[in-house]
């Protein structure tokens, strides 16, 4: 096997393939987190290298914990509550009902005060 082995930029970039079963609530999270990604990055040209270093790390679930133990408003945050809408941001994903039960009181509380 070569040492120069291509990674599919999707596979890595996302982390889905090695972690998720892809019918999962868990792996739906994931995605939807991968595309507020894209959504920053190809529509507000902001390049958010933390988020996606935690979510190919951590998950979709554990990043949006990180982020919402956070204190404060991160700068992508803040850009994209300047430009709108505020629909692409974690904290309104963490809210959706079917995502509810990843998530605590306490950081669904945080989600709703930075919306």
């Amino acid at each position: 096997m070569s040492r120069n082995r291509l990674i599919s930029p999707e596979r890595h970039r996302d982390g889905i393939a090695d972690r998720y079963s892809p019918d999962t609530m868990e792996s739906l999270f994931h995605r939807a987190m991968v595309a507020i990604y894209d959504y920053v990055l190809l529509e507000r040209r902001y390049d958010a290298n933390r988020y996606l270093h935690l979510l190919v790390a951590s998950g979709g679930v554990m990043t949006a914990k990180d982020f919402l133990s956070s204190p404060g408003f991160g700068p992508g945050f803040e850009g994209l509550w300047q430009q709108g809408p505020l629909e692409k941001t974690l904290e309104c994903l963490v809210l959706q009902t079917q995502f509810s039960g990843f998530f605590t009181e306490t950081e669904k509380e945080t989600a709703r005060n930075r919306l």
